[in-house]
């Protein structure tokens, strides 16, 4: 509350101190004109109530923030909550072996963060069906690639239905920004 007394004041100082320099530009205005003094206030009440505003937190950047930007176009039943989880598990599990940390791809899988997809059409349902299934060695559309896509992660720890719609999620939000 002081903080917006303070930057207040300042403001009123300034619109409606009395000036008598030749060389201050608005010295006429402050002096003579009361419709640019009711204008000047006006301004006054405005940037006072953006000084008490921006005075309060900050926004980081963090993949969280990013889901949120992202929110207005995600499919039903995503939150930036499940992208989050997404993202942990996508990055905790085998995924990045072959698609690379980044998920920009690698030697053994493709880039996940354009538009382009070589095996599903770029829907979340597509995803989540590519990721449950699979993607058997033989069926691979790139022959550089060396192996196939396990169904559900892999052997070591397969990932249940809600994992794969959160790793889903996240994938979908990455190409789609």
């Amino acid at each position: 509350m002081r903080r917006v007394g303070i930057c207040r004041r300042r403001i009123e100082r300034l619109i409606f101190r009395r000036s008598t320099s030749p060389s201050d530009p608005l010295r006429h205005i402050r002096m003579n004109s009361s419709l640019a003094r009711a204008i000047l206030v006006f301004s006054a009440v405005l940037t006072s109530s953006a000084c008490h505003r921006s005075g309060g937190s900050t926004t980081a950047a963090t993949p969280q923030g990013a889901a949120a930007r992202a929110m207005r176009g995600l499919p039903a039943g995503v939150t930036p909550r499940t992208i989050a989880l997404g993202d942990s598990l996508f990055h905790a599990s085998s995924c990045t072996r072959c698609h690379g940390a980044d998920a920009k791809g690698a030697q053994n899988g493709p880039n996940l963060t354009t538009a382009t997809h070589i095996h599903v059409n770029g829907t979340y349902e597509d995803f989540v069906r590519l990721i449950t299934s699979g993607v058997p060695k033989d069926s691979v559309q790139d022959k550089s690639r060396r192996f196939g896509m396990q169904p559900r992660g892999g052997t070591q720890k397969p990932l249940n239905d809600e994992q794969i719609r959160a790793v889903a999620a996240y994938v979908y939000s990455l190409s789609h920004q």
